[in-house]
């Protein structure tokens, strides 16, 4: 049912349990797993000193965030592949899951950090409004 399922993570607490789920559906189903960890740089900074530095150290960490994800996933013999990519959350994950030709998303759910997420939605009510593909929402 499921061959491609786009597993998006973002490194926080959650992102174990969302990996708990690739691994189960990915074994059940023989799926391959597809990562993906977006990012946004902090633009605001650009024009300061020491900003490449800053973002050498946003892609050094996204590339351990998926890095950790793959090994986890890995060892316990699913194919993964994946990738840490610059942009807004949701449309990033869209467009990975069109691009691979994903039969599911996984994704976390947290209560909104802030009153614009509480306006905008979040990064899985955004995912859930914009998609065919079946999409499960892990708490």
């Amino acid at each position: 049912m499921f061959n491609k399922i786009v597993c998006a993570i973002d490194g926080a607490a959650i992102t174990d349990r969302i990996l708990l789920y690739a691994m189960h559906f990915g074994k059940k189903e023989g799926a391959v797993v597809h990562i993906v960890h977006a990012y946004e740089l902090p633009e605001y900074y650009a024009t300061q000193e020491g900003y490449d530095e800053l973002v050498k150290s946003y892609q050094e960490v996204a590339r351990h965030v998926v890095q950790d994800a793959r090994e986890f996933l890995e060892d316990v013999g699913l194919q993964v592949t994946g990738e840490a990519i610059v942009g807004p959350a949701a449309q990033v994950v869209l467009e990975e899951a069109d691009r691979v030709g994903a039969d599911l998303i996984l994704v976390g759910h947290r209560n909104p950090k802030d009153v614009t997420e509480m306006i905008l939605g979040s990064v899985s009510q955004q995912i859930l409004n914009q998609t065919r593909i079946p999409v499960l929402v892990i708490p």
